[in-house]
Formats: structure tokens, C-alpha cells, sequence
């Protein structure tokens, strides 16, 4: 019932977002708008701004995800705990089932949008915008590492660390 009602929120988010609206109802409709947005926005650039918009109306808001933000950067280990402690809770009307495999990892076990869609709209609509926008929005640099075979995705967050203290690039 809670996960029904999720994605019918999300589904009304995307098709603000998106200008479409898709006329099946529930995971259909999903699949069918991440379909349409697959076709419709080619530039990457612009398909990650649609994606984010997506992300920060689900989450509350520009406010709400700002002050997430703050938070994880304040507070970058325990931002990171507290979503991945989250995570397999509130998403897995999204992704499917999850589990923790560590304090700041989990495997998605059957990613339900990996086995609907094609591995090319696993990378350009959910890997490349998700971890985009948790790590410059959220500042909890994401990381997600699908395997296309055996459907199933390894989640690992990061605790935030600030520019001035990474390690230089080689």
C-alpha cells in the first residue's frame, strides 16, 4: 500500500516534469515515461536536469534537499548512515528489494527498473543522474555498480568529504 502510494506520487511528479503524461497507471506508467524520456531527451545534461527535478520534488523540494545538504556535509558519516539505514525502506518501491551488506553499502536483489527496462536506460536514467545528483545535491557521493546478468545493483554511499581535504587526482 505505502509503496503503491510512492509510486503514484512519483508518477505525478514525472509527468510534471517530463510534459507527458503516460495513460497506464502504477509501474506501467513508470516504464512507459522512463521510455518516453529515454526517446525524447538525447543531451545527457538535459535528461540529468529533468532526472533531478524529479529527485528534489519527490524529496520536499529545493529547501528540504538543500538543508540535506547542509546536514551530510556537517554531519558526513552520520548523513551517509542514515541513508543507507533509509534507503532500503523508502526506495525499494523503485529499485525492489534490498539489503545491507555494510554501514554505508546494500545490493538491490532484483532491481525491478533494471529487469523493465534496458541496461542502456539502467545507465542514462537511473546510474549516471542518481549518483550525479547525491553527490552534488546531497552531498553523499553515491555510487551505483549494476550487473546487467543477474539484475542486481551494489549501492555504496560515501561519507562527504570537502574539497580542500581530498586527495589530489593523479
Amino acid at each position: 500500500m505505502f509503496d503503491s502510494l510512492l509510486l503514484k506520487k512519483f508518477n505525478r511528479i514525472r509527468a510534471r516534469n517530463l510534459g507527458y503524461e503516460s495513460p497506464l497507471t502504477g509501474w506501467d506508467a513508470f516504464v512507459d515515461s522512463s521510455e518516453y524520456e529515454e526517446r525524447t531527451f538525447r543531451d545527457g545534461e538535459e535528461l540529468n536536469k529533468v532526472v533531478e527535478a524529479s529527485y528534489v520534488d519527490f524529496m520536499g523540494g529545493p529547501r528540504t534537499v538543500a538543508a540535506m545538504g547542509r546536514f551530510a556535509r556537517r554531519f558526513p558519516r552520520t548523513g551517509t548512515r542514515i541513508l543507507s539505514l533509509l534507503t532500503p525502506h523508502l526506495f525499494r518501491w523503485l529499485v525492489g528489494p534490498m539489503e545491507r551488506t555494510g554501514p554505508d553499502r546494500m545490493r538491490i536483489t532484483n532491481c525491478t527498473f533494471l529487469t523493465s527496462t534496458s541496461p542502456g536506460m539502467c545507465h542514462r536514467l537511473c546510474k549516471v543522474p542518481t549518483e550525479k545528483y547525491f553527490t552534488e545535491k546531497v552531498f553523499i557521493p553515491l555510487t551505483l555498480v549494476p550487473d546487467v546478468k543477474a539484475a542486481t545493483c551494489e549501492v555504496t554511499f560515501t561519507p562527504y568529504t570537502p574539497p580542500e581535504r581530498r586527495a589530489p587526482e593523479a
